[in-house]
């Protein structure tokens, strides 16, 4: 009876692959504070995404194609519950129309064997933007389509479920404290121009840039109605402690103006210009409090 109720909750899902626009209109104002240029948008339950074209990303006068996003923003609400119910984890899928187009990567170019993987340690592994718990705030069905390849870059294993894993906790935390919280995240590369490929063309598989650092925003309703709070962080892909915590994700603060200055991306544009500029400047000089009734855990099955 569990393989059949599987079986027929991913044929349902499965619907919903590549059907993001039926989201246009949800409820959720993901990219509230508006990032700004987009590429190719699409929309999902839990999240919006932009993910890069065949655009010129390193200014040599030609085009790049880097099977990424260039930004997920979504936003997370408080949580009404003790624990959050959990889907099974879905097969990673792509965007057929993009895939078509060359633009966006299957499944293939993440997968190496198992064999392979046991000689190289800390490798790349298919990295969410957007999280699946998170999105299970919303429902499984939300957190089935961030299994989207839209929806991932190449992550180091140790940095992904350590020090990141830890930091999108921490952001959900903050949102069952103050109420919601909008979050925009995505990669860096410090030369304009991928030092690593994931993918083997040999094989027929898409090569995948692989990011040096990951950048995270988190925004929250400050006090003042027309000046949001502001934390932004930067993560390089290698670094020391990622593995086991306590994290110092203080040491990790930077200004807005310096992801800005990293990625070409302009964020806050919503915002009154004088307002976006004084925010964008400053750096935070400390975490938000939260405590550990903030963090709500998955619910436990039994299983």
């Amino acid at each position: 009876m569990q393989k059949l109720r599987a079986l027929v909750f991913g044929l349902i899902c499965f619907t919903l692959v590549n059907t993001s626009s039926a989201y246009a209109d949800s409820v959720y104002q993901h990219d509230r504070f508006v990032t700004k240029p987009t590429d190719i948008v699409r929309q999902f339950e839990a999240y919006v995404v932009s993910f890069d074209s065949t655009d010129d990303n390193d200014g040599d006068g030609k085009g790049d194609t880097w099977r990424i996003p260039e930004f997920v923003a979504y936003e997370i609400d408080r949580y009404d519950g003790p624990c959050i119910p959990t889907g099974a984890r879905p097969k990673w899928f792509s965007d057929k129309e993009l895939v078509a187009q060359a633009i966006a990567p299957t499944d293939n170019s993440y997968a190496y064997p198992s064999s392979w993987r046991k000689g190289h340690e800390d490798w790349f592994e298919r990295g969410h933007l957007c999280m699946k718990l998170i999105a299970e705030r919303i429902g499984n069905e939300a957190g089935y389509n961030t299994h989207s390849l839209l929806n991932a870059v190449p992550q180091r294993e140790v940095f992904n479920g350590g020090v990141w894993l830890d930091l999108e906790l921490l952001s959900a935390a903050y949102a069952q404290r103050y109420g919601k919280v909008w979050v925009v995240t995505g990669p860096i590369f410090y030369d304009k121009k991928p030092k690593e490929w994931i993918g083997e063309e040999s094989k027929g598989e898409a090569p995948v840039a692989v990011p040096d650092a990951l950048f995270k925003i988190i925004v929250k309703e400050g006090k003042n109605a027309e000046r949001p709070d502001v934390l932004s962080f930067i993560y390089d892909q290698k670094g020391t402690g990622y593995g086991k915590g306590p994290y110092n994700h203080g040491s990790r603060l930077v200004s807005v103006d310096r992801i800005e200055a990293l990625t070409g991306l302009d964020f806050l544009t919503s915002l009154p210009d004088g307002v976006e500029a004084k925010v964008e400047k400053e750096k935070a000089n400390a975490l938000w409090p939260a405590s550990k009734s903030d963090f709500i855990p998955a619910c436990r099955t039994g299983r």
